[in-house]
């Protein structure tokens, strides 16, 4: 940009012309013929020419200063724009048109919202109204529908710049976010791929205890179903002994059959119940529903591997507290998880205890503890604690993917999980949930 020549400069520009007259005099000079209005002309006409050599430097940084201009907002990575009050399109750069997939002419005059799918446009034109009501900045995420058909996702940030003696201009960044909504979307299946695939790999390791539960009841209602049949075959031969009914008999027999198929009913029972916690256990993303958190650990349970009660006492202590909304497999994971990594940090030999305690929380919260009083976690290891593939276990013994799952599971339910430890004396991880409003 030009600069404008003050007194003193040019002073020193005379300074200069003089001393450049006397070591170049002109051609056509004279010593004999040195008049003081040809040197104050010739003087002029130098400072002339070093002006114009200046303003033509000038010129020269102020079209170069332009076109970086230029090249930095027709060329931005985010689409730059100018509206009215009212919303409508004054100016915009290259990559503005390029974003919605329309040429520049076409978007000069229009309103922003009309590039913006229908419930977006209303929620930009409360947006627009703030701002330029109360003067605050306004970012928010947005879709547009672009040129080709195409949805744009982008993050729009505005803000209100105010002009003296004319109307305010309302200033637009549009960033375009789609790649970083499909890498989250990418995140959120690869984290639920990842739940199912350590759901599925509990599973098959509780194979073993699962036919165990099953097959009590079911050794049970076999049983039953058995006495049932012989007995149904004695009362069907005292019906058919001639003479007087003994209704007396008969009835004590029937009762022995009722009681004996009641045995076999509660068999079922707890067969299907079994079968209903497994099913709810593997279910990749069940409904949400209000579920109580000591029914989940009561359900959580039945799970547990036989390395768990090897290795510990497990105790529940439970407080009233509201109920939950949550996925209860989900839910029934992360107990089984804190629980199973509780056992594996008691060492060798030592007694193990890992309580279970259930408990209100801070600010409307529900809060389940689980607490050991195994090794502790070192101070290095908690900072990457629910980092995932993060692991202290020996190769081949743990992915490091628990600890992440069971995090994400609880952010999933807008809830916390954190955990204290003490070296040598244990820890306990604490999940918070909002409770079921009253």
């Amino acid at each position: 940009m030009a600069r404008k020549l003050a007194m003193d400069d040019r002073g020193k520009l005379r300074t200069d012309a003089e001393a450049k007259l006397l070591r170049h005099p002109p051609a056509t000079a004279s010593s004999r013929d040195p008049t003081s209005l040809r040197h104050e002309l010739q003087v002029h006409q130098i400072e002339l020419e070093m002006q114009n050599q200046e303003l033509c430097g000038a010129q020269l940084a102020l079209e170069e200063a332009r076109d970086r201009y230029i090249d930095l907002y027709e060329f931005a990575p985010v689409g730059y724009a100018s509206l009215d009050e009212n919303g409508r399109i004054k100016q915009a750069n290259l990559t503005t048109a390029t974003l919605l997939g329309v040429e520049r002419s076409k978007l000069l005059g229009r309103p922003l919202a009309a590039f913006m799918l229908r419930g977006h446009a209303d929620r930009w034109a409360l947006r627009l109204s703030t701002l330029v009501r109360a003067g605050e900045p306004q970012t928010f995420e947005a879709d547009f529908q672009r040129g080709d058909g195409a949805v744009l996702h982008a993050e729009v940030s505005t803000r209100l710049r105010s002009k003296d003696g004319s109307d305010s201009e309302v200033r637009v960044v549009l960033t375009d976010i789609g790649a970083r909504r499909a890498a989250e979307e990418e995140a959120r299946s690869l984290e639920g791929r990842l739940a199912i695939s350590q759901r599925l790999a509990a599973m098959g390791t509780l194979v073993a205890g699962v036919a165990h539960e099953i097959n009590n009841p079911l050794a049970g209602e076999m049983a039953s179903q058995a006495l049932a049949m012989h007995e149904m075959k004695e009362f069907a031969e005292l019906l058919r002994r001639p003479g007087p009914l003994d209704r007396e008999a008969l009835a004590r027999r029937a009762d022995e059959m009722v009681e004996i198929l009641g045995n076999a009913q509660d068999g079922a029972a707890s067969i299907a119940h079994i079968v209903k916690d497994l099913v709810s256990f593997g279910r990749p993303d069940a409904e949400r529903m209000p579920v109580q958190l000591f029914a989940v650990v009561e359900s959580s349970m039945r799970w547990l591997s036989v390395s768990v009660e090897r290795a510990a006492t497990v105790r529940v202590e439970n407080s009233e507290v509201p109920s939950i909304m949550g996925s209860e497999g989900q839910l029934q994971q992360v107990v089984v998880n804190l629980v199973t990594n509780a056992a594996l940090a008691i060492p060798a030999g030592r007694p193990g205890e890992i309580t279970i305690r259930i408990g209100p929380g801070n600010a409307g919260m529900v809060r389940l503890d689980v607490v050991d009083n195994g090794k502790g976690i070192p101070p290095e290891t908690m900072k990457r604690i629910f980092e995932p593939y993060f692991t202290t276990r020996d190769a081949g013994k743990g992915t490091g993917l628990g600890l992440s799952i069971c995090h994400a599971i609880v952010a999933a339910h807008r809830g916390t999980l954190t955990v204290e430890s003490e070296v040598g004396k244990g820890s306990t991880f604490r999940v918070e949930l909002p409770a079921v409003p009253a």
